[in-house]
């Protein structure tokens, strides 16, 4: 018979490996949330978790460190960067837009290349037509008119009929930025129908504009060197958020 009090806790042990990162609803992995009711039922100062925070930290360093891999043209960990897991993939998405936005032609295609590579494209498309936020489609927007790819026209052209005014802002705004004619009609069809004052008729203009100017044999966006026109509306509406996840 084995004593009492030296009964085996594999539970607790086997569970104690990891905790979960920081992340949106839903990012917890089976694992760790085991790890976190287990040590509730059951605090020990022997069989503490790890800090979470600590846990965050070397995944920011680690994700760092291989973007800057990819910005220098070197092989990087593609475990890494095409994670699953929903915290990491977020970091990687944060490192590669704020490439994207750089001024460094060099480093924006290599940054739209693992972007494109890694799924991340694909990511930004899934959300603007399935988020449940209205912001987070937004935000799916403007990651796609920051890749400057025109693969990303028929999903913007999609969200011109979101029902959130914003989401139909930032479809706008995106095509407006990758000027493709193919969003000519389409535009010009939401000009006859929209109402809300978030999408006004100048910015619907001026993109058609950059549409008509864009030409269907154009360069890639990528390899340009001037911004697409600037929206113009009021004051309170004028901003445009850079990078948002």
């Amino acid at each position: 018979m084995t004593p009492i009090g030296d009964a085996p806790k594999p539970v607790v042990e086997a569970a104690q490996a990891s905790a979960p990162g920081a992340a949106e609803a839903g990012a917890v992995i089976t694992a760790a949330a085991v790890t976190s009711s287990v040590a509730a039922m059951a605090p020990s100062k022997e069989e503490t978790p790890p800090p979470v925070n600590g846990d965050r930290h070397e995944r920011v360093v680690r994700v760092s460190e291989e973007v800057k891999k990819i910005m220098a043209g070197g092989d990087y960990d593609e475990a890494v960067i095409a994670s699953n897991d929903p915290d990491t993939r977020k970091l990687v998405g944060a490192e590669l837009l704020s490439a994207l936005v750089g001024r460094n032609l060099q480093r924006r295609e290599r940054a739209r290349a693992a972007f494109m590579k890694h799924g991340y494209f694909d990511d930004a498309t899934r959300d603007l037509r399935t988020a449940d936020s209205a912001n987070e489609r937004a935000a799916a927007a403007r990651r796609l008119s920051f890749v400057h790819d025109r693969e990303a026209t028929p999903h913007l052209i999609g969200g011109l009929d979101d029902p959130s005014p914003d989401v139909r802002r930032a479809s706008v705004e995106a095509l407006m930025d990758l000027r493709d004619p193919a969003a000519i009609a389409p535009l010009n069809s939401l000009m006859q129908t929209e109402t809300d004052r978030k999408v006004p008729r100048t910015l619907l203009k001026h993109a058609i504009e950059a549409c008509a100017t864009g030409g269907a044999d154009a360069e890639p966006l990528s390899a340009a060197t001037g911004p697409a026109p600037e929206s113009i509306s009021e004051p309170a509406d004028s901003e445009r958020e850079v990078i948002e996840l």
